[in-house]
């Protein structure tokens, strides 16, 4: 089954109004597809949080599939 890197993240701006982007949380999701992957991830989040609606604590959720090792070569 196929994994999936996980982040949420929030725009913040600092003490001089400059934005920069916050990582909330970041974990691992292991599912079928993207989009099986994005509702595990909001379920695990909501639950981690308290919450019924991630975007109280996230602007947005990224998912990316790990990048694979290159392989070893041998000699």
């Amino acid at each position: 089954m196929p994994s999936f890197n996980v982040r949420f993240i929030k725009t913040v701006c600092d003490d001089t109004g400059h934005e920069h982007r916050a990582c909330r949380a970041a974990f691992r999701v292991d599912a079928p597809s993207l989009s099986a992957a994005a509702q595990q991830a909001e379920t695990d989040f909501c639950k981690q949080k308290g919450v019924r609606d991630w975007t109280i604590f996230a602007d947005a959720m990224e998912l990316r599939t790990p990048l694979a090792l290159p392989p070893a070569w041998g000699g």
